[in-house]
């Protein structure tokens, strides 16, 4: 109503000086007595001050109009800041995510389920990305804990699979990231309890860095997201024992080739025009677990992370196989080429796995 008002005042005074306008010319041409012309120039200043009173009506609609303007811009910039880096799209998310991790927790019953969904029933995400929270708590309730102390290679900003352990169940470890940024981010939201340390882990240093920060020996967890050298980072580990282990996978690698890229010491996905071309696929971490004394036995449902406990933990956790429990979640679905051909184009090796 605020912009209404103006308009149909500016409206009124146009079609009014458009009439005094017609008359004017009259006088001009000798038409009008003096007289008239008089009263013209009185109506012109009676116009003037019509104009002058729209102008001021304008003018007050426009600030304010600016200050609504300026008052949504603050709102947004308060909003975008309450919602954190991921935005409100993933803030929305996460939600939503919460929300079914209550309906489950509300509605199914874990000890009435098949494995390996009574382990998947109990997933939920406070730090993780994919739920992994849950589903790493429902392990431990049925394998136990020991000394409650993790190794996370890949930590991100959030701790990774660590995070939830670290920040919320009093569990120390040590969080590795290549990037000095993060690392300094983890420092400052997890303390003392967390070695924090920024690296670039290759093969040849994972053990030394182990063992220099105090966390060789028996270990709950490993967790491994590097997105290049998963496999091979996993197999030159020995200075820890982890009863649970934790590494993402490939999935457009697909559910039945075992494959990994090879070994590379400064192996990054971005230096590749197509960046499928990361990590290793499922089946060779399976074959890798057997060859180190550990089972698969869960994968996440958005197809990124693989569970495989030590043989000698929880028998009553049984065993799965690879092509049965793979995932391949969303990530492979906006990818219509496959990874194989791709490679093969651009002359990307892969190693197979034995």
């Amino acid at each position: 109503m605020a912009e209404q008002a103006p308009r149909e005042a500016g409206s009124s005074w146009m079609r009014s000086a458009a009439r005094t306008f017609r008359r004017g010319i009259c006088r001009a041409t000798g038409l009008a007595s003096a007289e008239e012309m008089a009263a013209l120039r009185r109506e012109l200043f009676k116009e003037s001050d019509s104009i002058l009173l729209v102008h001021k009506k304008l003018s007050t609609a426009l600030r304010e109009q600016k200050k609504q303007i300026e008052e949504l811009v603050l709102l947004n910039r308060e909003l975008l800041t309450a919602v954190g880096e991921k935005g409100l799209t993933g803030r929305v998310k996460q939600v939503n995510a919460g929300v079914q991790a209550a309906i489950r927790r509300l509605y199914v019953d874990p000890a009435e389920l098949p494995p390996p969904h009574n382990l998947l029933a109990q997933r939920f995400g406070i730090l993780s990305q994919n739920a992994e929270d849950g589903l790493t708590w429902a392990i431990f309730k049925l394998a136990g804990v020991t000394n409650r102390r993790f190794v996370e290679i890949g930590s991100g900003t959030n701790g990774g699979n660590s995070g939830f352990l670290a920040e919320d169940c009093g569990w120390t470890g040590m969080m590795v990231d290549a990037s000095v940024e993060r690392i300094s981010k983890v420092r400052a939201r997890f303390g003392s309890q967390v070695a924090a340390v920024s690296s670039w882990v290759t093969r040849e240093n994972v053990n030394a860095m182990i063992t220099e920060h105090g966390f060789s020996g028996e270990v709950d967890l490993l967790s491994i997201d590097i997105d290049g050298n998963d496999f091979w980072v996993w197999e030159a580990i020995t200075a820890c024992s982890p009863r649970l282990v934790i590494v993402e996978y490939n999935a457009h690698f697909g559910p039945d080739r075992a494959v990994t890229v090879p070994y590379a010491e400064e192996f990054d996905r971005h230096r590749f025009q197509d960046m499928r071309y990361y990590g290793t696929s499922l089946a060779a971490l399976a074959c890798l677990a057997v060859r180190k004394g550990y089972r698969l036995v869960a994968v996440e449902p958005r197809g990124v992370n693989a569970y495989f406990l030590r043989r000698d933990v929880c028998p009553a956790i049984p065993e799965g196989r690879p092509d049965s429990l793979f995932r391949s979640g969303e990530q492979t679905k906006s990818w219509k080429t496959d990874v194989y051909a791709v490679a093969a184009q651009h002359q990307l090796p892969l190693v197979e796995i034995d």
